[in-house]
């Protein structure tokens, strides 16, 4: 595909923000221009080690500013860096190599697409492990950038933090599409993603199908999909098809309350009161899709708020399964968490005594000697005196080293199961 003048245009730019003003990126005669785009040698130990690192971070920070995730090889190694005259960097294949190498670049080729049949999947990844040889990359190739990809999701993860409370959310494929500079970087985006444990496709029904992504908010694997994630896509395309119609609704009505404003400032009674009757239908349809929308937010909304109580719920039990096997009882506990409150109170009281000491204003000896016996003096009115006295030895007293082994026999015996 031939990529038009506004591609153009958006690349040179996106290169000369990433180049700086370096003087020699527009001079074909300079010396430093043609070093870096010089072809390698045969032996990958001539290779000159800066250069190798400038085109790596370069086309990089490059795809980061065009906010894409993948690219095709044609448009890294023939569009992207090249000069007037039709000068290119003819070491940029050798980088492309070395940057599979090291696995900052996939092909999406070689990646398995999620939206296939489980048996398809299993083949194309024995088909895979049995390929003990990589071809080299082609100019047909689509380039992935592994490092972009998972900067894209951790972006996704945090914006997505904001609706949800859970550790993984359900999304429609149109939404997720939209984190995405277009529909192909998305797709290979999910590609990595699956193969990675991050994200998982799903299928809400066989007619008419709703694709979706159940996306994991934080570090860990996304749990399996389950028929509660179908019902909850479905929820949430319903959701999203209402606030369109809304949306539809809502300009139509706007349109027809001015056109019958125009049309009784021109004289034309007919048409106005034709518009107004218009707007009142789209207002009274309008007013109906509101309502669906705010009781399909709030079956949502209960839906999250089971699943984080259920959770909750959860691991109650397992605390609760936990004391009972170690003998610990609730009172015990409730004591336990008093001290720690307590611990916690004496020592902001003791953060914000020193806080208020004003360090600045020490210069000598003596201004630090006056300040630690304010310090002091507050302390003692806030803090009751303890005397600390030297612990007489007991003779059947165990040793430091026997205290240690009991308790950790004791952590090692408690065992925390769901149930």
């Amino acid at each position: 595909m031939v990529p038009g003048e506004g591609e153009r245009e958006e690349w040179e730019a996106a290169v000369r923000a990433e180049v700086g003003a370096a003087g020699w990126w527009d001079d074909p005669d300079s010396a430093d221009l043609r070093a870096r785009f010089k072809a390698f040698t045969g032996q990958r130990r001539d290779w000159p080690h800066p250069t190798l690192l400038f085109w790596k971070d370069l086309l990089l920070r490059v795809a980061r500013r065009l906010r894409r995730c993948s690219a095709p090889a044609h448009l890294v190694t023939n569009a992207w860096f090249a000069r007037p005259g039709g000068l290119t960097p003819l070491c940029l294949p050798q980088v492309l190599e070395e940057m599979r190498a090291d696995g900052d670049i996939l092909l999406k080729s070689e990646l398995i697409d999620p939206s296939t049949g489980s048996l398809y999947q299993l083949v194309r990844r024995v088909s895979q492990m049995a390929i003990s040889s990589r071809r080299p990359v082609s100019q047909e190739d689509i380039l992935v950038f592994k490092s972009l990809v998972e900067e894209r999701a951790a972006d996704i993860a945090r914006q997505l933090s904001d609706s949800h409370w859970t550790s993984a959310c359900v999304v429609t494929i149109s939404r997720f599409n939209s984190f995405f500079c277009d529909q192909e970087d998305a797709h290979a985006a999910l590609c990595i993603l699956t193969q990675s444990g991050k994200a998982r496709y799903l299928v809400a029904r066989k007619q008419d199908p709703i694709e979706g992504v159940k996306f994991a908010l934080n570090s860990a694997q996304v749990p399996a999909v389950s028929k509660f994630d179908h019902d909850t896509l479905h929820l949430v395309w319903t959701e999203e098809r209402l606030q369109q119609q809304l949306d539809v609704l809502h300009r139509r009505c706007e349109i027809s309350r001015r056109r019958a404003l125009a049309s009784f400032k021109s004289g034309d009674k007919q048409g106005a009161y034709h518009y107004v009757r218009q707007s009142k239908v789209f207002s009274q349809s309008r007013n109906r899709c509101t309502q669906l929308l705010e009781r399909v937010e709030e079956v949502i909304s209960l839906i999250a708020s089971a699943e984080s109580t259920k959770k909750v719920y959860e691991a109650i039990e397992i605390g609760i399964q936990a004391m009972k096997e170690n003998n610990v009882s609730i009172e015990e506990v409730n004591v336990h968490l008093k001290e720690v409150d307590e611990l916690v109170a004496a020592q902001r009281e003791v953060d914000a005594a020193l806080e208020s000491v004003p360090l600045h204003s020490i210069d000598d000896e003596g201004d630090i000697e006056e300040e630690f016996r304010k310090l002091e003096a507050e302390l003692q009115d806030e803090i009751p005196h303890i005397q600390v006295q030297e612990p007489m030895p007991h003779p059947n007293e165990e040793s430091p080293d026997e205290v240690v082994e009991s308790l950790s026999n004791n952590l090692s015996s408690i065992k925390l199961e769901a149930i």
